[in-house]
């Protein structure tokens, strides 16, 4: 019997295109419906993944005076680019900057909590990370103060009280799909994604 072996891990690239992120993102799309080829793409402005220069990313979200798009895409539609890169700055106009693979990803979290369900739903969520995230530095503390039962939600004591934070690691397009469960859970405050790229 041959021994199991794990799948390989698919491959992402960092793209940088000097263009504005909706022409980036038409474009984008169309490239990929008329290659007919099954792509993954991820936008720096959608998906909270931090690049170079706060005040351009801040204004590449709101969609304000972007002169550059940020974007993470498989080996496949990587691959499409690169060979492509002269005649799409010479046909559209959309220079690339930058093209690197990304080796890793990582992003901290934190989150606090009133109540004990929500800290459970928040924890059943951590404990069932994908095999291929890895979370590191994680603090967990619940306090509990009895002689606060019955108090309203906005006062100053409370009968539950719990808070965390860490650092959730690996393959940016697992840590991506775990970034976008966590907007279903207010509680937790999500930084940007961080690229170990090269």
């Amino acid at each position: 019997m041959a021994p199991k072996t794990k799948p390989a891990r698919s491959s992402f690239y960092e793209i940088v295109f000097r263009g504005k992120p909706k022409v980036v993102r038409a474009f984008l799309e169309g490239l990929i419906i008329g290659s007919g080829s099954e792509s993954t793409v991820f936008y720096s402005f959608l998906d909270g993944i931090e690049h170079d220069g706060k005040a351009a990313q801040l204004a590449e979200m709101i969609g304000i005076r972007a002169t550059e798009c940020h974007v993470i895409v498989d080996a496949g539609t990587s691959a499409l680019i690169k060979r492509l890169a002269k005649r799409i700055e010479h046909d559209t106009g959309l220079g690339i900057t930058k093209h690197r693979k990304v080796r890793s990803a990582s992003m901290d979290f934190e989150f606090e909590t009133f109540a004990s369900r929500y800290d459970d739903e928040i924890m059943a969520l951590l404990n069932d990370l994908p095999d291929s995230l890895r979370m590191r530095g994680f603090t967990h503390e619940i306090k509990r103060d009895p002689d606060a039962r019955g108090v309203e939600a906005y006062s100053v004591a409370h009968h539950f009280e719990s808070e965390g934070k860490g650092t959730i690691s690996g393959p940016v397009d697992a840590l991506v799909m775990f970034r976008r469960a966590c907007l279903d859970y207010p509680l937790i405050k999500t930084e940007d994604i961080e690229l170990n790229v090269g």
